[in-house]
């Protein structure tokens, strides 16, 4: 069972971050085949070939397949693999009715169960091309299933190779929390994963996504598209959080001070006008150099103050656009989300 998930955080900071998620199953084997058979020979693989293409000669894509389809640009191979799949572009009920419930909560945006891809139809146009990635990615899934064990065997050390060098601790947190919904499937998922979203690959893995794609690096930039907009957030999130944060400390240490220094130089001016009031002053020049003084503190008091509002409107600038970009991600959020539209249902583990 692969499924291409994405997973949304939403809050006042907000992180959001594209990932896909494995679940795993209780009849899996060792190989992370879900109790499927997995293509063992050659001769396997030009039967299932064959079936392929008998399936493909009956399917009828939806307009909407078809327009994915073109847009993705498969080779023949490729278009093959993904319509003998029977892809299915699904709203969410029925896309909810047809992927198996994980557990993980990420917001499940393709599935493919070795037999079928299912896709759920994300409407936000602000996340143009998302679909299109997710059906590629789940074509990548049907394209390993078809895989000879020693065309996998060749091609994991590739699929490591090039993960060695675009790695991350994100993407190590990534591969680390795939290994918890599904055993013995990360190689699958990177020939998933590095296929539709990561430029310059080695030779070798390119050559063998050309079989599957006319330009896969118009796919990879159709990623980049959607994924730079989550990462936008995130970004402008993180950076707002930490000046709001300085902003707010800064408040408060200025504020403490100013409220301090108001009360000693009120006072100051209750002493001073109990003074004068009693006749304490010697002289005129004392009295007038007492409240020269004190006007020029209460002048600095007055000044700080304006200040201390000023950034006040900084921060409360800063914190309305910190909720606005929280409102965006919440949107985004539910827009990815088949199941936000279900709140009583209780994720269950398959």
């Amino acid at each position: 069972m692969n499924k291409k998930c994405i997973k949304g955080l939403v809050a006042l900071t907000v992180l959001i971050s594209i990932v896909v998620a494995w679940n795993i199953r209780k009849n899996s084997d060792a190989n992370g085949n879900n109790g499927q058979l997995s293509i063992k020979t050659s001769s396997e693989a030009a039967h299932q070939a064959k079936i392929d293409k008998k399936i493909v000669k009956t399917y009828q894509p939806t307009r909407e397949i078809a327009a994915i389809t073109e847009k993705i640009g498969f080779t023949e191979k490729g278009r093959v693999i993904f319509y003998a799949s029977n892809p299915q572009l699904l709203d969410a009920a029925d896309f909810n009715a047809e992927v198996p419930d994980s557990y993980d909560t990420n917001a499940t945006l393709g599935y493919y169960n070795h037999r079928k891809i299912f896709l759920y139809r994300i409407k936000n146009q602000d996340l143009e091309d998302i679909v299109e990635v997710t059906a590629a990615h789940e074509a990548l899934h049907a394209d390993w299933y078809r895989l000879t064990c020693q065309e996998r065997r060749e091609l994991m050390p590739l699929l490591e190779e090039d993960y060695a060098k675009i790695k991350t601790e994100k993407t190590e947190k990534l591969l680390a929390d795939y290994a918890k919904f599904e055993l013995g499937q990360r190689d699958n998922e990177l020939h998933s994963f590095l296929g539709t979203e990561y430029h310059h690959l080695s030779p070798k893995l390119e050559k063998h996504y050309a079989k599957y794609f006319k330009n896969r690096e118009k796919i990879v930039t159709m990623y980049e598209n959607y994924q730079s907009k989550f990462d936008a957030l995130e970004q402008k999130s993180t950076q707002l959080s930490a000046e709001t944060t300085s902003l707010k400390e800064r408040i408060d240490s200025d504020l403490s001070q100013y409220e301090t220094d108001l009360t000693n130089v009120n006072s100051e001016i209750d002493a001073f006008n109990s003074r004068s009031q009693n006749k304490a002053y010697a002289s005129e020049s004392e009295f007038i150099a007492d409240r020269d003084s004190l006007q020029q503190k209460v002048s600095e008091l007055t000044e700080r103050q304006t200040q201390i509002s000023s950034v006040v409107d900084q921060y409360n600038a800063k914190t309305d656009e910190l909720n606005r970009i929280a409102l965006k991600s919440s949107e985004f959020n539910k827009s990815i989300n088949s199941k936000a539209i279900m709140p009583n249902q209780v994720p269950k583990a398959s």
